[in-house]
């Protein structure tokens, strides 16, 4: 699929990956799973199963068991509009890239439409995060079956931030220890999601811990906490954080690959494009039991 703009090339743009570069551009939510294909609402199947043992190998006992549980999840339409008229870049230096005569419809030079395509990814990559802080936490906050923490003071700094991360660590199921041991689900291995404030907490907390400060912190990567990874979520409050398997977040939309997540159409009478852009978001989680959210 190409970008429908009146028999003028769209650089090397390929506006099938607009929700694939959007989500590669907010790192964190490539790390969740995606549900894909969802209109306004779906439920998500949740597997268990559980295995009895017994000794005598003559007898067949049907005492093992699994289940599925189904979560109803829904995703929201979002859409933005943006209109350049060929004036304004006539009236500029750019005029100078642009073809001859009046009745053409050239109205951004190659250069300006590359820009526009990464750059609208990116404030909607934006969005995406706003989005997913705002509904995981505010589920999270109403859900009984989430393991909830609070921050001592009602604010993290770096001088208790180590302390907060132990008192989740401490509040984390078996299950959950059971991932960052190794023992089981090492696919659900717990990780620590932390806001742009936090995570610096963090760093400075880490590297107050060393006299001698590890080459990886001077070059700015994040450690690990008892074995597990810490996940920078920019979006998040500087107040909060939760502790849960990446696979078990969830990204709803409604086609991954949407061939019309950004489009343009040249209105000759206008001499003007009209570039917009539409896709369906929404974000939840499987399991409420095997998350923990500690918060002001």
């Amino acid at each position: 699929m190409s970008v429908t703009i009146s028999s003028l090339a769209y650089g090397d743009r390929r506006p099938d990956l607009f929700i694939d570069a959007m989500v590669k551009s907010a790192a964190v939510l490539n790390r969740f799973r995606l549900v894909d294909g969802v209109k306004a609402k779906v439920n998500v199947p949740i597997f268990d199963a559980a295995l009895t043992f017994g000794n005598d190998l003559c007898v067949f006992d049907n005492l093992s068991t699994s289940s599925i549980a189904e979560k109803e999840m829904t995703v929201e339409t979002y859409k933005w509009s943006f209109l350049n008229c060929k004036n304004a870049l006539e009236s500029s230096y750019r005029g100078l890239l642009l073809k001859k005569g009046q009745h053409n419809p050239e109205t951004m030079d190659g250069e300006f439409k590359d820009w526009i395509f990464d750059y609208f990814a990116k404030k909607s990559a934006e969005k995406a995060l706003s989005l997913a802080a705002t509904e995981l936490t505010v589920e999270m906050g109403s859900d009984a079956a989430v393991i909830d923490t609070t921050i001592a003071g009602a604010l993290l700094t770096s001088a208790n931030v180590l302390d907060e991360m132990e008192k989740a660590y401490a509040a984390m199921t078996d299950v959950m220890l059971g991932a960052v041991y190794g023992d089981a689900d090492r696919d659900f291995k717990p990780a620590f999601f932390m806001g742009t404030v936090a995570m610096q907490h963090y760093q400075i907390a880490i590297a107050e811990k060393y006299t001698t400060t590890p080459q990886g912190i001077v070059e700015g990567n994040i450690p690990a906490y008892y074995g597990m990874e810490v996940v920078h979520f920019p979006s998040l409050a500087a107040d909060q954080f939760f502790v849960s398997a990446p696979q078990n977040l969830v990204m709803l939309t409604d086609e991954y690959n949407d061939v019309r997540a950004i489009d343009m159409k040249y209105e000759a009478e206008l001499s003007s494009d009209k570039i917009w852009g539409q896709f369906k978001l929404g974000f939840s989680y499987l399991k409420g039991s095997e998350i923990v959210y500690a918060q002001a």
